[in-house]
């Protein structure tokens, strides 16, 4: 009795959040779920982000606002994150691509658009790009996750990121247990926690803070990390459409990865396109738009000119530090 009472209290208290505080932009119904669009800023063409793993439109409000001073910018909750409902389809690299054009064909945003994709979302950028050509004319990824990057970790790296998956899935595990059952809100976990420079956001991360459906989706995104990498790998990207590529610091340490390996991963996605260029935040870990969201505006702004100019970027195939 106790659990379920909690857990009623826990659902409770989290729509009443979310009815408090409305997200901005607009949601929309896509195949008969909910999808949370936010765009703000004119011009073509528009940029689309496709977060990182578990993350929702909030992580992208210090490069957001700025972008939007030259051109369009899309942000957006993925299934079952933020305010966009789950859905029971896997949560691989192809069903969000899929998902993500059906979002936009509704909202009416049919490109040209510039897909911008961090970490994992560089996967899922990958296959829109390789399942809808046609709409998309450059690409920005933010330190993205690469599809062999276990297989080419040094051993001894390898086996400690292995192991690292196991210890991020059950930590996913038992946060989806302790909001299902209410026990994260009654102990006081739901606090709103954002990042450095997004306190504007703490209300709206309240609001979307221990729902088990946000729980559930994070797992299962997690869950398929490895078949989305395989999926991104067989993927048809990225033609010759200009691309820009953010890479953290990779003289910042990092247990979990051998600096050099991680640094050739990086470089080898200038292979994807041959208008590539790549640059290294310095200072920054690897959520590089919260670290350095100067740097990451400034790729998007080169991808942006590069369409609008239709003449390769003076910089194809050179990699800068700033």
């Amino acid at each position: 009795m106790i659990v379920a009472l909690s857990a009623a209290y826990n659902l409770l208290v989290s729509a009443v959040l979310q009815r408090r505080y409305p997200p901005p932009g607009a949601i929309y119904s896509v195949d008969g779920y909910a999808m949370h669009l936010y765009c703000t800023g004119v011009g073509a063409p528009t940029v689309i982000v496709e977060a990182g793993l578990g993350n929702n439109f909030i992580s992208w409000q210090k490069v957001q606002p700025e972008v939007a001073k030259f051109t369009r910018i899309c942000t957006y909750d993925r299934a079952g994150l933020g305010w966009s409902d789950d859905r029971p389809d896997p949560h691989d690299a192809k069903h969000i691509a899929q998902q993500l054009h059906a979002l936009l064909h509704v909202a009416g945003e049919n490109g040209p658009i510039v897909l911008v994709g961090a970490s994992a979302g560089g996967y899922y950028a990958r296959q829109f790009v390789s399942d809808f050509p046609q709409q998309v004319a450059g690409m920005v990824l933010s330190d993205s996750s690469v599809p062999n990057q276990i297989r080419d970790m040094p051993s001894g790296q390898g086996a400690l990121t292995r192991e690292k998956v196991r210890q991020v899935h059950r930590r996913a595990m038992w946060d989806l247990i302790e909001q299902s059952t209410g026990w994260a809100r009654v102990s006081g976990h739901c606090k709103g926690d954002v990042e450095q420079g997004l306190d504007a956001w703490r209300n709206f991360a309240r609001a979307s803070d221990c729902r088990p459906a946000y729980a559930r989706s994070g797992l299962a995104e997690w869950d398929e990390f490895w078949h989305s990498a395989d999926e991104a790998a067989e993927a048809r990207c990225c033609g010759s459409i200009p691309l820009v590529i953010v890479s953290a610091d990779p003289d910042r340490p990092n247990p979990a990865w051998d600096p050099q390996t991680s640094n050739k991963l990086q470089e080898s996605l200038k292979a994807l396109s041959p208008q590539s260029r790549r640059i290294i935040a310095r200072r920054s870990r690897h959520h590089v738009m919260i670290d350095r969201p100067d740097v990451v505006v400034a790729a998007i702004r080169q991808a942006v000119t590069d369409v609008r100019e239709h003449k390769p970027d003076p910089q194809v195939g050179t990699t800068v530090v700033q």
